[in-house]
């Protein structure tokens, strides 16, 4: 059947079965649940920035950042200069060639400018921490229809509140309500969007054209254009009165949204930062490095570590014996000798190698710092492990020298028991 002959009739006749399915509530929104509002009274806005730590599984990618619209879309964008808006919806839906990633939650275009509607948004991050009862919903409903253990370490809620149609400047009676709820536990990603119960009231018939869409795209070929979005308008533009995709409720639509599950570096880092005592707990004595490595190589209150993966272009001193509290301090030179990098850290070791992949600082490092891609999360991993260099270092006299040496071979002696 057209969407010419299919009448409101029809439509409450064929569908009256679905009234007996239960409607999901909203989650609860506003100020009341220390939401924040935004919105801003023009034909299209965006919100905000969100840059999750732990990044966000699209797809294939671990996407860095996003934003939401007035127009009922969560945008992914190339970079902070990439925040644009899309008010209008493709006639035909997705086609998984899209190079900007999206969500469409019910992306058709509204217009606050008349001073009704709102948004609302909130976000979360549990990693180690207690979790309020809405997350625990949200992780009750992932476990409950994707049939998948799950923990959430990030999520952000968005309330679109009587948001108006953009044909309706002069009636602003018929608005629409939803929510979408984004979630992640760094590997795996979902979707939760939730459509008010009979809060879905725009007029359809006085349209320009009725192209609403509900689906995703990931921007390297995953997407999915939602089957109520292929039906004839008097069904798509009312998801309130539909069972959801993957859930036994009106109006509870919940996607997964990564295709591969890969390694997530940022997650590693930020879990291990957060359990990192602070360094002026345990710094106390620990000594600068050498402005050289043949000077390093001269003191016996330094090492050096094997060859590894780097001895080619990098070697590396480190601290010979403890600082009282189990610390030392790593020193990083090039093929000139020359100094490049020192940290102190937390656990000191007797024998190193100059390899991410067998020393367990180093790797630490390349985590944080390399392969996380992300600056603030390298500044996380120099908060707990500070960067040193060769400022006041002084070539110790040959008492010291001695005295060094003594105390080296104590403490080797000791681990050696």
């Amino acid at each position: 059947m057209g969407t010419r002959g299919w009448t409101l009739s029809t439509f409450l006749g064929c569908c009256a079965w679905i009234l007996h399915v239960p409607a999901v509530p909203l989650y609860g929104y506003g100020a009341r649940e220390n939401d924040q509002e935004y919105v801003q009274r023009r034909v299209d806005f965006n919100s905000p920035l969100f840059k999750p730590e732990t990044g966000f599984p699209f797809g294939k990618t671990l996407r860095s950042s996003l934003y939401f619209t007035d127009n009922g879309q969560i945008i992914f964008p190339a970079s902070d200069n990439s925040v644009l808006t899309y008010p209008n919806p493709p006639p035909s839906g997705f086609n998984g060639h899209e190079e900007v990633p999206m969500i469409a939650v019910f992306w058709d275009n509204a217009d606050f400018s008349r001073g009704v509607g709102t948004t609302f948004y909130q976000e979360f991050s549990t990693l180690n921490t207690a979790k309020p009862p809405f997350i625990r919903d949200v992780e009750a409903k992932v476990q409950r229809y994707l049939r998948s253990s799950y923990s959430a370490v990030w999520t952000l809620k968005i309330t679109w509140e009587k948001a108006p149609v953009y044909a309706a400047r002069t009636d602003t009676r018929k608005t629409i309500t939803y929510q979408a709820v984004l979630t992640t536990d760094g590997f795996r990603s979902y979707i939760l969007m939730l459509y008010q119960d009979g809060g879905m009231q725009w007029d359809y018939t006085r349209l320009t054209s009725t192209n609403v869409l509900i689906g995703y795209t990931s921007g390297d070929g995953f997407y999915l254009n939602d089957d109520l979005t292929k039906r004839p308008p008097a069904a798509k533009y009312r998801p309130d009165q539909f069972r959801g995709y993957n859930t036994d409720l009106r109006g509870l639509w919940i996607y997964k949204l990564e295709s591969r599950v890969g390694y997530n570096y940022r997650l590693k880092c930020l879990a291990w930062t957060r359990q990192q005592q602070e360094p002026r707990i345990w710094s106390q004595g620990l000594p600068t490095c050498p402005c050289s490595l043949q000077q390093g190589q001269q003191d016996p209150r330094f090492k050096s570590s094997r060859g590894g993966k780097w001895g080619a272009r990098v070697s590396m001193l480190h601290s010979a014996s403890p600082n009282q509290h189990g610390a030392g301090v790593r020193c990083l030179y090039n093929s000139q000798n020359q100094l490049i990098e020192g940290r102190q850290e937390r656990y000191w070791r007797s024998f190193r190698q100059a390899s991410p992949y067998r020393d367990q600082e180093l790797k630490l490092y390349d985590w944080c710092c390399n392969r996380a891609g992300s600056a603030q999360l390298c500044a996380h991993y120099s908060e707990k492990r500070p960067k040193i260099g060769c400022d006041g270092y002084q070539s110790p006299s040959t008492d010291s020298l001695e005295e060094a040496e003594n105390d080296s071979d104590e403490q080797i002696d000791g681990e050696d028991k």
